[in-house]
């Protein structure tokens, strides 16, 4: 384990670093997330949008996986008396590999290889290492973590786009292909306990259900004025956080303590999110033009 390059990136510890390292973890978390591929599916480019939404959902699934199976400790964990964690919100399950370096540069790349311009590869790139060395100096992660993380993020960047460029003319298949991919993973939420496994899956359940209705029944458009764009991102990110926030405080009152419970909840609060993101809010908005 390289505890040492933990440890020197946490002897550079100061105010700043603090914020800054802190700053970027947080840009691979599901808030930032909503932000950013809310804009791109409602407002940019719907098929870069679907991309980066099921990069992500692959990531997490197949991650979680890992963690599981490699169980290994953070480094705070495994040398307590040798890093801390200076990001406890965030380090929930198994270290190997990154959860947060995986689903961020699957996002980034799957971006890339969608746009193909030099100056998106240079941007994912740079933020990809940053990625990295956040989450090492803030002790969550060992070095072997996070570059097995990026080169899996990239390789699933780069498949799922390479999916979409396949079945660019017939996009109904890759659904069901997805569909297929969906029910042979299903089993495994009766298996395994990680919470983050039911989020992700919650997520490709949300994702790929929502984009075969979104098809089916509303094909929305990007071609409004810059007015509704705005109205449109606005109205649906408030709706989104109220439905993360709002739904997760309800749900705790009713799992309490229990575990199992909790992955469940949590299964489907990710479930309704990703599915009135990618469905459900594109038909409102569609409906009463904006």
């Amino acid at each position: 384990m390289t505890i040492e390059v933990v440890e020197f990136l946490q002897g550079l510890q100061n105010g700043f670093m603090d914020f800054f390292f802190n700053f970027v973890s947080f840009i691979g978390e599901k808030y930032f997330y909503i932000a950013v591929i809310s804009y791109i599916y409602w407002i940019y480019d719907k098929r870069l949008g679907e991309i980066m939404g099921m990069s992500l959902a692959f990531s997490a699934v197949t991650n979680n996986i890992i963690k599981e199976a490699v169980g290994a400790e953070r480094p705070y964990q495994k040398y307590p008396d040798r890093a801390t964690n200076f990001r406890p919100g965030s380090s929930t399950g198994h270290s190997f590999p990154s959860g947060h370096v995986q689903n961020f540069t699957s996002i980034v790349f799957g971006a890339y290889y969608k746009i193909k311009k030099r100056w998106m590869f240079y941007t994912a790139l740079t933020l990809s290492i940053l990625m990295m060395l956040s989450r090492m100096y803030l002790g969550v992660h060992f070095l072997e973590d996070v570059v097995v993380s990026l080169i899996l993020g990239i390789t699933i960047g780069f498949t799922v786009n390479k999916l979409y460029v396949k079945f660019d003319k017939d996009i109904d298949k890759l659904y069901k292909i997805f569909v297929i991919i969906l029910v042979v993973l299903s089993p495994l939420l009766f298996i395994l306990k990680d919470n983050d496994f039911f989020t992700g899956m919650g997520l490709f359940y949300g994702f790929i259900l929502a984009m075969i209705f979104e098809r089916k029944y509303v094909n929305f458009s990007h071609d409004i004025p810059l007015i509704k764009k705005v109205t449109r991102y606005v109205i649906g990110v408030i709706l989104l956080l109220v439905l993360q926030i709002g739904l997760g405080k309800i749900f705790s009152m009713i799992y309490g303590e229990s575990i199992s419970l909790e992955n469940i909840f949590d299964f489907i609060r990710y479930f309704l999110v990703a599915f009135v993101a990618f469905g459900v809010y594109p038909y409102i908005f569609k409906k009463y033009n904006f």
